[in-house]
C-alpha cells in the first residue's frame, strides 16, 4: 500500500513520523514537506526521507497513493491541495489531530464550507481527544496509539541527568495565534510575554537558580531579550526549540511550566512538577492534569505546587494493520 503524508507543523509532523518509523516497512510512504518546516527537520531527524511541496496535482498524478494521511495545525494550510485532490479521486484521507484544542479551527471554522479541509477519518491519540472529535462531529474518529509519546517515554530512561535547579518555560506564539484567529494579539488576556513577567516577578517562589526559555519552533527571540537586562540578577537563557533536545531540557528542569502545549503533557509523563498557567478565565485548561496544576496566578507560589504527580500514558489505539483495513473499508 503506497501512503503519501502531508504536514507542516510540528504537534501532528512528530505523530507521523512515530507512525511511520515504527511501521516504515508495512507501507510504502512518501512524505511531502515544505524543506525549512518542522515536518522536515523532525524527518531529518528520523532519517526520514521527503520531497519538497510542490504542485498536487502533478505529484499525486504521479504518485498514485492508495491513502493520504495529513497533519493539520495554525501556521500553514500546505496540506488542502492534497487533500481536495485526494478527495475528488476517491482516495481515503486522515486528518491527524494533536494536542485538544481548536479542533475544527485546524480545517477553518467558521468560515463556509470549512468542512471540506476535513479528511475522510479524523486521527486522535487519547480518551479525552476522542471524546472531543466525537462531540464536535468531526469525521469518522479513529483511535491510533501515540507512538511519538511512547518513544520519548522509553528515551528518557536512558538519559543521565544533572541535579535540577533549572525552571523551564515553554513557550507558545500565543500572541500570534490570537491575532490570526480572532483578530486581536490580547484576545486572551495575555501574551508570552506578559507571561514571562509574571514568571520572573515571582522567580523566587519556584526557588530555581535559573530560567530557560524554549521557543516554540515557529518563534524568534528578539523581543525575549528584552527582559534579559530587565532582569539582570536571574540567570536566563533562550534556547531554540530545533536546537535543544526537548527530552533533556525537561529531565534536567526542576520545574515546567506553560500553557496548554503538548510538552507539558509529556513533562509530566515522564515524572516531573509542572504547572498549566493561564492568568486569564478566557481561556480553558485543556490538558488531561489535575486540578492542582492549573494556575491563574503565580502569587503565593506553594512548594507543594512543585511536587512530580503521577499520570501515565494509555494503552490505547488500534493496530496499524486494521488502521489500513479501516481505510480500504472506508474508500
Amino acid at each position: 500500500m503506497t501512503i503519501a503524508v502531508v504536514s507542516h507543523d510540528a504537534g501532528c509532523s512528530e505523530l507521523l513520523c512515530a507512525m511511520i518509523s515504527k511501521h516504515h516497512n508495512d507501507a510504502i510512504w512518501h512524505i511531502f514537506a515544505h524543506p525549512q518546516s518542522s515536518m522536515a527537520i523532525i524527518c531529518e531527524r528520523n532519517d526520514l526521507a521527503f520531497t519538497p511541496i510542490g504542485d498536487a496535482i502533478l505529484q499525486l498524478q504521479a504518485l498514485k497513493p492508495d491513502a493520504l494521511l495529513f497533519g493539520t495545525g495554525w501556521q500553514e494550510r500546505v496540506e488542502r491541495p492534497y487533500v481536495a485532490y485526494c478527495k475528488q479521486h476517491a482516495i481515503p484521507t486522515v486528518a491527524f489531530l494533536d494536542h485538544w484544542s481548536s479542533y475544527r479551527e485546524r480545517f477553518g471554522y467558521p468560515d463556509k464550507n470549512w468542512e471540506d479541509n476535513c479528511g475522510n477519518f479524523t486521527a486522535v491519540h487519547d480518551k479525552l481527544a476522542l471524546k472531543t472529535a466525537i462531540e464536535l462531529k468531526l469525521p469518522n474518529p479513529i483511535a491510533l496509539p501515540n507512538f511519538y509519546l511512547q518513544q520519548l517515554l522509553i528515551e528518557s530512561k536512558n538519559k543521565i541527568l544533572s541535579p535540577p535547579h533549572t525552571l523551564l518555560f515553554l513557550s507558545e506564539p500565543t500572541d500570534i495565534v490570537a491575532k490570526k484567529i480572532y483578530g486581536d494579539e490580547n484576545y486572551w488576556g495575555f501574551t508570552q510575554y506578559t507571561v514571562l513577567e509574571d514568571i520572573l516577578k515571582n522567580f523566587s517562589g519556584f526557588e530555581c537558580t535559573d530560567l530557560i526559555i524554549r521557543l516554540h519552533p515557529s518563534e524568534t527571540s528578539p523581543k525575549y531579550k528584552e527582559f534579559v537586562n530587565m532582569y539582570p540578577h536571574i540567570k536566563i537563557q533562550i534556547n531554540n526549540a530545533n536546537t535543544f533536545d526537548l527530552t533533556s531540557q525537561i529531565l534536567n528542569a526542576k520545574a515546567i511550566l506553560g500553557f496548554n502545549s503538548m510538552a507539558l503533557y509529556t513533562a509530566a509523563l515522564m515524572g516531573k512538577p509542572v504547572l498549566s498557567y493561564l492568568p486569564t478565565h478566557n481561556r480553558e485548561f485543556l490538558l488531561p492534569l489535575p486540578a492542582s496544576q492549573q494556575f491563574r496566578t503565580l502569587n503565593d507560589l506553594k512548594a507543594s505546587s512543585l511536587s512530580p504527580i503521577s499520570i501515565s500514558l494509555d494503552d490505547f489505539g488500534m493496530d496499524f494493520a486494521l488502521f489500513l483495513e479501516t481505510l480500504t473499508k472506508g474508500s
